[in-house]
């Protein structure tokens, strides 16, 4: 980065590699974007109304840790997002005193209004526009102990208002970190690879209130003739329950045209569609492309579905019934690869396939695999 920048270019710089234009960051989405909601199993307050302080460290010492082990570089910009156009000057002082070596300040004001969706009720309806008065900050460290403590007491008796206001950006990488009080972390990043360690090491505190809005449960898995282990019988089945929210879809249905379509899903959208459901009941042929890549699986009309949409960096799901639940893109991608992976060791662990004679079924069928692992990031299997 050029010395001269000014930081709300840079700042415009990283939000443009997002695909979103300068807003304030408490709306900000990305596909790739952890949400840690765990940062201790302790209530915050005691019984006599007293802060739990054993709450506040263990909050405090998981934040740290987590900041740490991304290991953000020395070459930081610090986002103070006044949302409400308050200024208090004793807190900018306070954030002020955490940051080592601020080479550069800026600051500006911008609007924004919280976002009102079709089945909102009026009650729940905020029309109002606010103003929020942006600090930028570049910065070489941070003494993080001492912030992220007044961040952490913001929404439980602290002297600071600094709930959902303060956002590090690691400028080098693109890297977001976003404590926003003592209920969480959002950390979005411009590439997946950048939260694959973060997520392996924290596994346990992500997405721990939001994984039962969508789980998908294999309850059984067979051939179409269930008394013996068929190798001529191409199309797994099974009995499956998806659960969408607070609903339950169950069906046996062939779970190998399911787990392709759902794998399919990591990139594009899905809507309702008959023959080409979600949980097919069948999937009797497959129509290979020319270069056996890339494969159409036709059924009955019967089956379960519901309508897939990415939509501002999370995965949206309508049931039949309407129900919509949002699920963060990562969340629904381990779901998703769990279950191919499931179908897919079945395979391995049954007899070999006995590969058609007839071209076209033998090249649905080589194609459905070459698609197949294509799309889960492997090469072809001979």
């Amino acid at each position: 980065m050029k010395t001269q920048e000014r930081l709300n270019d840079i700042l415009k710089n990283i939000l443009e590699q997002y695909g979103v234009e300068d807003k304030t960051l408490n709306r900000l989405t990305h596909k790739y974007m952890l949400h840690i909601d765990e940062l201790s199993e302790k209530y915050q307050y005691l019984e006599d109304g007293n802060l739990n302080e054993t709450c506040i460290e263990e909050c405090l010492q998981k934040a740290t840790e987590i900041y740490r082990f991304i290991n953000f570089s020395d070459n930081l910009l610090v986002i103070y997002d006044n949302l409400f156009g308050q200024e208090n000057e004793r807190e900018k002082e306070f954030l002020e005193s955490t940051l080592t070596h601020i080479s550069k300040y800026d600051t500006y004001k911008l609007k924004w209004q919280y976002p009102i969706y079709k089945n909102d009720l009026p009650i729940h309806q905020d029309n109002e526009i606010y103003t929020c008065i942006r600090h930028l900050y570049r910065v070489k460290e941070i003494n993080i102990q001492k912030l992220f403590r007044e961040i952490i007491l913001s929404d439980i008796g602290g002297e600071m208002d600094f709930c959902s206001s303060i956002f590090i950006i690691d400028i080098n990488s693109g890297c977001i970190f976003h404590l926003y009080d003592d209920r969480g972390i959002y950390i979005l990043a411009l590439k997946e690879e950048y939260l694959t360690d973060v997520w392996r090491e924290f596994h346990d505190s992500v997405f721990t209130l939001d994984y039962q809005n969508f789980k998908i449960k294999v309850n059984t898995l067979y051939w179409i003739d269930e008394t013996k282990n068929d190798p001529n019988d191409l199309c797994l089945h099974g009995d499956i329950t998806v659960t969408i929210g607070g609903e339950e879809l169950s069906s046996s249905c062939t779970v190998s045209a399911a787990a392709l379509r759902m794998l399919k899903t990591l990139w594009e959208d899905h809507l309702l569609t008959k023959g080409g459901q979600i949980l097919p009941c069948c999937g009797n042929f497959m129509i290979p492309n020319e270069t056996l890549d890339e494969v159409e699986i036709i059924g009955c009309d019967t089956g379960i579905d519901w309508t897939i949409l990415h939509e501002d960096g999370m995965i949206k799901l309508i049931t039949e019934k309407e129900n919509t639940v949002f699920v963060y893109y990562l969340q629904y991608k381990e779901e998703v690869l769990r279950f191919v992976d499931m179908v897919e060791n079945y395979y391995k662990i049954s007899l070999p396939k006995n590969i058609p004679e007839d071209e076209f079924e033998r090249n649905g069928y080589i194609a459905f695999w070459n698609e197949w692992h294509r799309r889960r990031g492997r090469k072809s299997e001979k």
